[in-house]
């Protein structure tokens, strides 16, 4: 460790982060955060971007972080140019490390990195991407083996990369994704006090892309079974949009459910009493922690990751993910007992602020950069 420390104080390490783009999405989150808060002193940090699509103010707080990003204009999805820019950009500029991100950036990353020379090749894989498909994984079991290491975000992620997109236990370790805790407390914290802010309206809400994988459906399902002094509110966009309002719709739940559109993160969980997670599969979500990291109690689908974190029910409550009835027997047990709710709240909150916090996650990622360059 000496040896790296004396390396650093004689040059900064060159680190770039790829990603397919940065458009709202829990990887995208994750990358910023680690970017941002690695010691400016020791690290030059770069973030690539394959496409042009960027969440409102998210390259704004990397480049207020004297963070460089560079867009690389992807257009078609086998875009040979884009590769082609990536690679000299990747040899004119000689990063020490590349990280990846993604498929994209998994593929264009390790592709480019590998005809560059890019000493040392890292990438995180965020999900269990049960919807990639074939090519896509053997694609990814193609170019495996340019990656140093493969760094799974919950062990759940780390049993599928190694069943399906051959990576070997010798590249695969874990590190569970971080939240900037600083970010939701004190001003966002929720207190005993104020929980829930108005028993005449209680905010259930749901945080992420509305795309199928986060089986929106089943939340706004559960709201025709729930009294009509509950709210719910679903913060994102995607593909799903025009569909899930015409669910909305469809059940007559116009003034009950409301697709917000994007929304900070931090902001839009204050408002809330109740945070839902209903996602068929995750890889571990960003938009849990960060509902425990501001002290909100939780319902979640019954899979595996999330169980990495709701790990009893005294964190938290489960529910089938099939199950719209079952979600709302839950959301009600909760309504009508705010004591047992603010008891799991405030133990999410500890264990979250004890073991999934962004300074924790950061210095594992510190360490893997610091034993990658000192083989």
């Amino acid at each position: 460790m000496n040896n790296i420390m004396n390396e650093l104080l004689r040059k900064k390490i060159k680190i770039a982060y790829i990603i397919p783009q940065l458009s709202g999405g829990g990887a995208e989150r994750m990358v910023i955060d680690l970017a941002t808060h690695l010691p400016a002193s020791l690290y030059s940090v770069f973030v690539l971007i394959l496409k042009d699509k960027v969440a409102p103010g998210w390259e704004e707080e990397l480049i207020q972080a004297n963070i460089q990003v560079v867009k690389f204009h992807k257009k078609i999805k086998l875009d040979i140019f884009c590769i082609w820019r990536l690679t000299r950009w990747l040899k004119r500029n000689r990063p020490d490390i590349l990280h990846t991100h993604l498929f994209g950036g998994d593929f264009y990353g390790r592709l480019a990195g590998h005809w560059a020379g890019v000493p040392h090749i890292v990438g995180t894989e965020h999900n269990i991407n049960w919807a990639e498909g074939r090519l896509k994984r053997w694609l990814k079991r193609l170019t495996a083996p340019w990656a140093e290491k493969i760094i799974a975000v919950s062990l759940t992620v780390l049993d599928y990369m190694k069943r399906y997109e051959g990576v070997v236990s010798s590249q695969a370790m874990v590190i569970y994704n971080g939240v900037p805790l600083e970010k939701f407390a004190p001003s966002y914290f929720i207190t005993e006090a104020s929980w829930p802010r108005d028993i005449k309206k209680i905010a259930i809400g749901g945080l992420g892309r509305l795309e199928y994988q986060k089986n929106w459906p089943c939340l706004i399902r559960a709201a025709t079974k729930l009294p009509n002094n509950v709210i719910i509110n679903i913060a994102g966009v995607g593909q799903e949009m025009k569909n899930l309002q015409q669910l909305i719709y469809s059940l007559s739940l116009e003034k009950q459910v409301k697709l917000v559109g994007w929304q900070t993160s931090a902001k839009f969980l204050s408002q809330l009493d109740i945070f839902v997670l209903p996602s068929w599969w995750e890889g571990l979500p960003i938009a849990l922690l960060e509902a425990g990291a501001i002290g909100l109690p939780v319902i979640v689908a019954d899979i595996p990751s999330n169980r990495e974190i709701i790990r009893d029910t005294t964190l938290g409550l489960w529910f089938d993910p099939n199950s719209s009835e079952e979600l709302a027997e839950k959301l009600k047990l909760l309504i009508n007992e705010p004591t047992i709710a603010w008891e799991m709240a405030t133990n999410l909150h500890k264990m979250v602020e004890t073991q999934f916090s962004l300074d924790l996650m950061r210095q594992r990622y510190q360490e893997v950069y610091g034993s990658l360059l000192n083989n």
